[in-house]
């Protein structure tokens, strides 16, 4: 509290109004004392002179001078200085130094006054008693008015000086002493306004910080105690806003947090305001605080900029898309206006990153390509037998047998694919639902080594077991497992020349259900391996139509395995084998 400058302040504000009060005080009182004194000491003097001149005016009329003796008797000893001065200013008398010693008076200001009016005063220092002295001249009229003289009365100031100085010092003490009680007293009374003060004036600061818990003590009527309860509801309402708008705030950031679509707001300056994770990934923009930055300094995708420029210049909504690196963005532009609505305040940029829906395009678009040219193969095959058979109706025998054979492999071939389509269908999305069992997969892939052992004896091809002697069992629907090993089987023992070998293996690492199939086939050159899990994609395509393959079968695998929540790879050299790997979860 005694740190306030407030109340020093305050407090120095009153004594200064004390101690200018305390000096007009004075002045004033002591110049009042001062003139009342002279005032008094004249009219005395003026009663003195008055009752002189009638003892002294014989002397006057003879015109002698009197000695300081007779003076003195005829005066009765009078303390004050009595000067008798004739009508030409020669001193007849003086009861303090000897006449003849004394100049001319005439022109002394007390006796012009009294020449002039009857009576005179003045004040001055005297340099034959060396005193300052005050001076009374009353002039003395004979019959007709003819001026006969005047009669002078004088008395030292030094003794009316002290008493004034005497009543300065009075004055001062009593000003300091009253000065010094009202200041404690303004001291103590501004302490009861500066507290309350202090205490708001440290409210409002906490306030100012966020502290809006801090409540200012109500007590008061009055306009201080007025002045809090104000504060307590601006803490409060500025509370309660603050809340809804960190609620409102926290929820449209966890709204933008989590689009997929990256986000940019920013004001009429291109200054960011607002930018969500999804845009910095998509822009790759490093964590580093980028808000309040501008636009064009953060991002250097120079579409971007501009399709910000046409927003905010033109004020309508713009679309373009960019390319970023490897990514395909489609980029909105949308305008921001205030909250009537009748004026820009900014412009909002979505980014949705479309290279995989563009890539599934693409895909869907080569699938149905790809389908129609695998379906038109056989229909085509099968429809060119057909009609040159109804027009040779004289075709042999032989020749007309071998036509129907390949009318039937054709069908067979058509049979495949739709098929192999439909599996491919129902496998294509995980929220399929499977009918779900406990699946020793030990024992479904000697079903389907048992099942495969005939073709890969046809083919010349040793198929081989390595299983481990136990269960293995794993949370899946058993029809599509089987399809899956044996698409792969069947896929291995394609491609491998006669003589050569396809091993099956079983194994578990860690949680997982480890299936290998390995082949000493042809094998798969490096840049075709990711792409062997496509539809219709065909190392060799020719070999594949020989053996009546649909380029579909890896692409069944691999929905298989990802339906079960696994996964399927493979690695391969070219022509020393392929070796494909499914790792499926263990049942717990």
């Amino acid at each position: 509290m005694l740190r306030s400058r407030f109340l020093w302040q305050l407090v120095g504000a009153l004594g200064a109004i004390l101690l200018v009060s305390t000096l007009v005080f004075g002045s004033l009182a002591t110049t009042q004392i001062q003139t009342d004194a002279r005032n008094t000491i004249r009219e005395s003097l003026r009663t003195q002179a008055a009752i002189l001149r009638q003892l002294l005016l014989p002397s006057l009329l003879q015109e002698v001078p009197i000695s300081r003796e007779a003076l003195e008797q005829t005066t009765g000893g009078a303390n004050n200085r009595i000067t008798l001065i004739d009508a030409k200013g020669l001193v007849l008398a003086d009861n303090r130094e000897a006449p003849e010693a004394m100049d001319n008076h005439l022109t002394r200001p007390e006796v012009v006054q009294a020449m002039a009016t009857g009576f005179g005063s003045s004040e001055r220092y005297s340099h034959t008693v060396n005193q300052n002295l005050f001076y009374v001249a009353l002039r003395v009229d004979g019959d007709e008015g003819k001026v006969l003289g005047f009669v002078r009365v004088a008395v030292p100031l030094e003794s009316v000086e002290r008493q004034l100085a005497a009543l300065r010092n009075q004055i001062l003490l009593s000003g300091t002493i009253i000065a010094a009680i009202f200041l404690v007293v303004g001291f103590l009374l501004a302490r009861q306004f500066t507290i309350p003060i202090t205490r708001m004036t440290e409210g409002a600061s906490r306030i100012s910080r966020g502290d809006y818990d801090f409540r200012l003590p109500e007590g008061r009527s009055d306009e201080i105690g007025q002045l809090a309860v104000a504060l307590n509801e601006l803490a409060r309402g500025t509370q309660e806003r603050i809340k809804a708008l960190t609620s409102s705030r926290n929820q449209l950031a966890a709204i933008l947090s989590g689009l997929t679509e990256g986000v940019i707001a920013v004001d009429l300056d291109q200054t960011i305001l607002h930018i969500n994770d999804s845009a910095r990934a998509m822009l790759h923009l490093s964590q580093r605080e980028i808000v309040n930055r501008q636009l064009g300094d953060v991002v250097r995708v120079e579409e971007i900029v501009q399709a910000v420029d046409t927003c905010l210049a033109e004020l309508i909504t713009t679309n373009s898309t960019v390319k970023v690196d490897a990514k395909t963005l489609d980029v909105s532009v949308v305008l921001l206006r205030n909250q009537d609505w009748t004026s820009a305040a900014g412009a909002i940029v979505v980014l949705q990153d479309i290279t995989e829906m563009l890539r599934l395009e693409q895909v869907r678009s080569d699938f149905v390509a790809n389908a129609s040219h695998e379906l038109k193969t056989p229909i085509s095959a099968i429809r060119g037998f057909v009609e040159t058979i109804l027009d040779d109706a004289n075709m042999p025998e032989e020749v007309l047998q071998r036509f129907i054979k390949r009318i039937r492999s054709q069908s067979a071939r058509l049979d495949q694919i739709v098929k192999d389509l439909i599996h491919l269908s129902r496998f294509d999305t995980h929220a399929r639902e499977m009918s779900v069992s406990q699946i020793d997969l030990a024992f479904l892939i000697r079903k389907v080594h048992a099942d495969k052992s005939e073709d890969a004896i046809d083919a010349g091809v040793m198929l081989e077991l390595d299983i481990i002697d136990k269960e293995v069992e794993v949370a899946g629907e058993q029809e599509a497992l089987y399809q899956m090993l044996s698409n792969l089987v069947d896929n291995a023992i394609k491609y491998t020349q006669a003589d050569g070998v396809v091993r099956v293996r079983l194994r578990t690492l860690s949680r997982m259900a480890v299936i290998e199939v390995e082949d000493t086939g042809i094998g798969i050159a490096e840049d075709e391996q990711q792409r062997i899990f496509e539809r219709f994609y065909r190392v060799d395509r020719a070999r594949s139509r020989e053996q009546g393959g649909t380029g579909l079968g890896l692409s069944i695998v691999k929905h298989i395995a990802q339906s079960h929540r696994g996964s399927v790879m493979v690695t391969s050299q070219v022509n020393k084998g392929s070796v494909f790997t499914v790792r499926l979860p263990l049942s717990s």
